[in-house]
């Protein structure tokens, strides 16, 4: 974190009379290790990547199966079941809980080598709408002066931003602060972090620094605005 954003940061602390904890050093630093999962009932391919999002129940997948550039089979919809595992046509049921969308395509690929010459398969995450709607990148809270508090699905760019949230929650309440949003996000020890954001910078200044990228299970409060 530059000098400049520790400086951004101070001010804004001394100007609301609060408190603000130590954000790490580069804010899209903070990654969540990936839920352990059921071991699988075939060798598990490659390692995956830090980035990748792993596969666990209740997510739902998309499943397509080319044959000569031809679908011999497409699941636009498979649930994850809570033993992990998904029912494919002629394969039946495949545990994919603990691999990423690549590595299951890998695993029904060998499978559908059985049935099918040189099959390819696409495993994917498949989009969700709706109140019960189910984001394999997790969620953040948003809560405060805003016209729909709650959880916020993160997209799969996993680009969400402060005022992405905002926005996706109805935008600011008629009382709203806008120099003073604050986001609690808590490390690896356990502890919880806090930076204050002030969005009135990011429009009227341009101060992008400050429209925070945010990750899975972060807070975002919107403080009351002074009378």
């Amino acid at each position: 974190m530059t000098l400049r954003r520790y400086s951004l940061i101070a001010a804004l602390c001394l100007g609301l009379g609060a408190g603000c904890g130590t954000m790490r050093s580069e804010v899209k630093g903070f990654h969540a290790a990936p839920p352990a999962a059921p071991g699988p009932v075939v060798n598990k391919p490659a390692a995956v990547t830090q980035n990748d999002v792993l596969i666990r129940p209740g997510l739902s997948l998309s499943v397509v199966v080319l044959v000569a550039g031809s679908k011999e089979v497409e699941e636009a919809t498979k649930r994850v079941a809570a033993n992990g595992r998904i029912s494919v046509p002629l394969v039946g049921q495949v545990r994919v809980a603990g691999f990423s969308p690549s590595e299951a395509a890998t695993v029904l690929q060998a499978l559908y080598k059985k049935y099918f010459v040189n099959p390819q398969v696409m495993v994917e995450f498949a989009r969700e709408d709706g109140p019960n709607a189910v984001s394999p990148w997790g969620y953040v809270t948003v809560l405060g002066r805003v016209k729909k508090p709650g959880r916020v699905a993160i997209p799969a760019t996993r680009d969400l931003t402060v005022s992405g949230t905002i926005q996706q929650a109805g935008g600011f309440d008629t009382s709203a602060r806008d120099t003073a949003i604050r986001v609690s996000r808590r490390n690896g020890n356990g502890l919880v972090e806090t930076r204050d954001v002030n969005l009135r910078a990011v429009g009227s200044a341009g101060q992008l620094e400050e429209d925070v990228v945010l990750e899975e299970d972060d807070v975002v409060f919107v403080f009351e605005r002074r009378l």
